[in-house]
């Protein structure tokens, strides 16, 4: 027989860090990503908007370069949001779970991006800017893992 109490372990069985505050840690990561996710949306706009400087108003879409870079600037600004909040949430010990809160935030990236819409119209280019800086410094500031 040994000694000590059995590790703590979760319903599902994985071990538990009592001094981890998972929750925490969710939030973080969830929070830091989502904020990453939408400095880059907004960044990816403000090239459209570059791009898209000078040309004339038209009734038929325009698939050329614009298009491709609001598409896949919209993917690159979902990708970063899923990696930053799989690497921040590295304390959960379940795959699965880091990975359902991974998607969540690509997800949530998506819909918070569409908070540029309306700061694209009162702000213009300027706004689009100080979005991105706000939600990326927030990102840096917040995802930094405290010294403990």
């Amino acid at each position: 027989m040994t000694g000590g109490p059995p590790p703590l372990t979760t319903i599902a069985g994985e071990p538990v860090d009592p001094e981890v505050d998972l929750v925490r840690v969710a939030a973080r990561g969830l929070v830091v990503a989502v904020m990453a996710g939408i400095g880059v949306a907004a960044l990816a706009l403000v090239l459209v908007r570059m791009l898209m400087a000078g040309a004339p108003p038209s009734d038929a879409p325009n698939a050329g370069l614009p298009f491709y870079v609001l598409v896949f600037g919209t993917f690159a600004a979902m990708g970063t949001a899923v990696f930053t909040a799989w690497r921040l949430l590295a304390p959960i010990a379940s795959p699965f779970r880091r990975g359902v809160l991974a998607m969540i935030t690509a997800f949530a990236t998506f819909v918070g991006a569409l908070l540029a819409t309306p700061i694209h119209y009162y702000l213009g280019v300027p706004g689009l800017l100080g979005l991105s800086l706000a939600a990326l410094g927030g990102a840096l500031v917040l995802g930094r893992r405290r010294a403990s």
